[in-house]
């Protein structure tokens, strides 16, 4: 099983290859790693299209070729099968990925000291080293109490004026 440095992500691997999601505690906006191609499904890729180019090339010929197209088509098409899927190759290829993916992402996020949860730069206050669930950010938090104060004058204006 994978380990994350945070709880909060979300696996988008496919078998062609490896993407993940790491997500803020607070806000959850989301920062995707790269993408990193699976050699083994490359792999296999390369060896379907060899097979299916063969078989092509043995069929437009006819005859006997056109047999031994498909025989290496169907010869090409069992030998790529073995790297599709979740083969062992992959599943290493996989956890190199995340490993690589997590490096990526944690440049990315803070781990707050107060909660232990890790947070985007957005969410993150710098100046106290908490996320700002835990130390909101001075400005802005006079900011909402100016805004909360004038919605209350507003409303109890209009209630006067209806009264």
């Amino acid at each position: 099983m994978l380990k994350s440095f945070t709880r909060n992500y979300e696996d988008n691997s496919t078998d062609a290859g490896f993407q993940f999601t790491f997500y803020c505690d607070v806000c959850n906006d989301g920062y995707k790693s790269s993408f990193v191609e699976s050699e083994t499904y490359k792999r296999g890729k390369g060896l379907r299209n060899l097979s299916r180019g063969l078989g092509l090339l043995g069929n437009l010929a006819g005859g006997r070729l056109g047999n031994l197209g498909y025989s290496v088509e169907r010869g090409g098409d069992i030998l790529s099968e073995r790297f599709e899927g979740q083969s062992p190759e992959w599943h290493k290829e996989h956890e190199n990925a995340f490993t690589q993916a997590q490096n990526e992402a944690q440049q990315h996020f803070h781990r707050c000291h107060g909660c232990h949860q890790y947070v985007c730069d957005a969410c993150f206050n710098e100046d106290e080293g908490l996320c700002t669930d835990c130390a909101p950010r001075q400005e802005v938090y006079v900011a909402k109490a100016r805004a909360s104060a004038m919605r209350r004058n507003v409303d109890e204006a209009g209630e006067e004026a209806i009264v």
